[in-house]
């Protein structure tokens, strides 16, 4: 397999594997009967006394996928016939290719599943007990690539913010809200989190310096970690050098990598916090409650982080000299082409850089909610959402109406905008004494391509089983 068609493999891996954003509900964050609402906001009370799931049903599970890219920026309807073609179609203009991509563009990709989660009324507040299977991943692409695949020209390209980024692990939560005073409640969840896996793309310095007029300049520093128990680059490859001077080096070859089995690769701790604040009860403003969290804050220290990096020396070219015409003296123009290849093939060689340990944070998540209710039966909210995350972060803002005919239903409906775009959302939660089903989106699907895809990058689906007991006593 050729080493660019390798590169583009490993890419395409890290972007479609597990990894962990902490993706909630927030269509239901205003939703009393929400048993999840302490995963959102964990001073968050509970209607019932006490809630549990089992293992065989998911107590609660949400996949989602988040982006500023769709289908639609890479297929096009073929101008000739039938089919579909993809935007470096020659018959696709530049302008039509380019114009639904931003200066960066994200995708990521969210998995939680709980295992088994039980909540109780004890210690005068709630409590809740949880262990979770969470994984997340995320992948940047900046708008130069796109503009370099379909319309190189004579200019500079900085593609440095190409990157990915994936792990996955175990989490067990503790978590504990208590009414402070009559208007004020707090709370607060210990996590210990167990590391299944994780991984890194970072290209830190990719540029093409193509406006020179006497030569152009290609540089890149490239750097991979994998911290997955049992992986190994394998046997690396050989290669010379295209100046003899320099003799040869080894670079990883892509296709010995191995994994000797699945297991925990480190651990680390979180903490999620918050805090409600009832106005009414304060004789502020009737009907008005505010609210805030801050979910997330931790890390996983990784062990064996096996690295890789390139050289990062920069790549000169000064154009294709003496080449030979017919039967005349000079180079082959095939043979300094093939030459030009294998020189940038020398740019982004990997090379084994060793096993270290390395803590990684988390991505944190803050939530602000502001909340009013002009009748017993409706809520109306509006829920801030911020992702601290560097390249792979994001903000929402959400406004949601929760209505609430008895006590053992509840139905939402939520909108909402952000720098991933906006769209629709809703919740059905069924809680009588005993049961409890929930199913809801804060991203509705939308259209699905012929082959089953869904068109937008924004899509989520969130679903649980479990067994409220009785109910609250909040005196």
């Amino acid at each position: 397999m050729k080493p660019n068609r390798k590169y583009i493999i490993l890419l395409a891996v890290l972007s479609i594997c597990p990894h962990a954003i902490s993706q909630n509900l927030n269509s239901a964050y205003f939703m009393e009967g929400y048993a999840y609402g302490h995963e959102i906001n964990p001073a968050r009370d509970y209607t019932h006394k006490s809630y549990f799931s089992v293992p065989l049903l998911p107590g609660n599970m949400n996949a989602a996928t988040r982006g500023n890219m769709s289908l639609t920026n890479f297929f096009y309807k073929n101008p000739n016939g039938n089919g579909l073609v993809t935007y470096l179609h020659p018959d696709i203009s530049v302008e039509e290719a380019l114009k639904g991509f931003h200066k960066n563009n994200k995708l990521l990709s969210d998995y939680r599943y709980d295992l088994l989660s039980v909540g109780f009324h004890s210690m005068k507040g709630f409590n809740t007990i949880s262990l979770a299977v969470r994984a997340n991943v995320g992948a940047t692409i900046p708008y130069d690539l796109f503009s370099l695949t379909k319309n190189l020209q004579n200019q500079d390209y900085d593609i440095s913010t190409v990157g990915a980024t994936a792990s996955s692990w175990v989490e067990l939560g503790l978590g504990h809200s208590h009414q402070i005073t009559p208007a004020l409640r707090i709370g607060g969840k210990m996590k210990i989190l167990l590391g299944a896996a994780y991984a890194r793309l970072n290209m830190k310095d990719l540029s093409l310096k193509l406006s020179g007029e006497d030569q152009w300049i290609a540089s890149a520093h490239a750097e991979i970690e994998a911290g997955v128990k049992g992986f190994t680059w394998g046997e690396p490859e050989t290669k010379e050098y295209n100046n003899p001077q320099k003799g040869t080096y080894q670079q990883i070859d892509f296709d010995n990598i191995d994994v000797d089995g699945p297991g925990l690769n480190g651990g680390g701790v979180a903490l999620d916090m918050g805090v409600e604040w009832d106005l009414d009860k304060n004789d502020l403003l009737n009907g008005v409650k505010l609210s805030a969290a801050l979910l997330d804050l931790g890390f996983i220290r990784w062990k064996n982080v096996l690295t890789a990096k390139n050289n990062g020396e920069d790549f000169i070219f000064e154009g294709f000299d003496d080449i030979k015409v017919e039967n005349g003296d000079g180079t082959k123009f095939e043979d300094q082409a093939d030459n030009l290849g294998d020189q940038l093939t020398d740019l982004y060689s990997l090379q084994d850089m060793g096993a270290v340990s390395k803590a990684r944070a988390l991505g944190a998540t803050m939530n602000f909610g502001l909340e009013y209710t002009p009748l017993r039966l409706l809520k109306l909210g509006v829920l801030s959402t911020i992702r601290i995350q560097g390249a792979y972060g994001w903000h929402e803002e959400r406004m949601v109406a929760t209505l609430s005919p008895c006590r053992w239903f509840d139905i939402s409906g939520s909108g909402s905008v952000g720098s991933l775009g906006g769209n629709l959302g809703w919740v059905i939660n069924i809680h009588p004494k005993g049961f409890n089903f929930f199913l809801g989106s804060d991203h509705c699907v939308g259209k699905f391509s012929k082959q089953g895809i869904p068109l937008r990058s924004n899509y989520d689906i969130s679903l649980g089983f479990n067994f409220p007991l009785g109910k609250a006593n909040l005196d």
